[in-house]
């Protein structure tokens, strides 16, 4: 096992060990390029391929188990860019590529999977080789999005938007408007007041 392989190790365990204070969470992750805003605490087990590609505003509450996976080569970031006072609940999965933008007090509800890339369908082919095809997600303000969500590949989702548990979401949602369903479809034409 070469020095570097030994450190990686070494890292991973030190983020996944509970004994770790917060602080000191945060501080490695910045030192990997992590942006953590003011107020923002990084709870355990939570994981980050490329530190580097995660952006967290100010007043963030995360809780336990979320996977922020840049899905592809090292480059420069953040390509996972997540405004200010959102909460993002438990076990929630951020599989991206290309780009990934949650805009200000937004609500993630636990188990949401946000992917942003999807394999193409040529059948002459192997499926473990066909392209890879991404475009961003884009979540604007205060866009509520309930539990087990899946949000797919080139979604927009429109300010004061919400989406119903177990939603996948396929297509753009305008804003202010009720979603769910499988795949999503609008429900009601009004949010409530934003």
């Amino acid at each position: 096992m070469s020095a570097t392989e030994m450190i990686q190790r070494l890292w991973r365990r030190a983020i996944l060990f509970n004994g770790i204070p917060s602080e000191a969470r945060m501080a490695l992750l910045r030192m990997r390029g992590a942006q953590i805003g003011s107020g923002t605490r990084i709870p355990p087990r939570t994981l980050f391929t490329w530190p580097h590609q995660v952006k967290l505003g100010s007043r963030c509450i995360l809780q336990s188990d979320i996977f922020f996976n840049f899905d592809h080569y090292w480059s420069p970031g953040p390509s996972i860019v997540i405004g200010d006072r959102v909460f993002l609940g438990r076990g929630c999965e951020f599989n991206i590529r290309h780009r990934l933008e949650i805009g200000d007090d937004c609500l993630i509800a636990s188990g949401c999977i946000f992917s942003d890339s999807n394999h193409g369908r040529n059948s002459h082919g192997p499926m473990n080789r066909q392209p890879v095809e991404s475009s961003p997600i884009i979540l604007g303000r205060n866009v509520w999005i309930g539990a087990r969500c899946v949000i797919l590949q080139g979604v927009a989702i429109g300010d004061g938007a919400v989406v119903g548990a177990g939603a996948v979401v396929t297509k753009s949602i305008p804003p202010g408007v009720v979603w769910g369903g499988v795949p999503a479809r609008l429900l009601n034409k009004s949010a409530g007041k934003q």
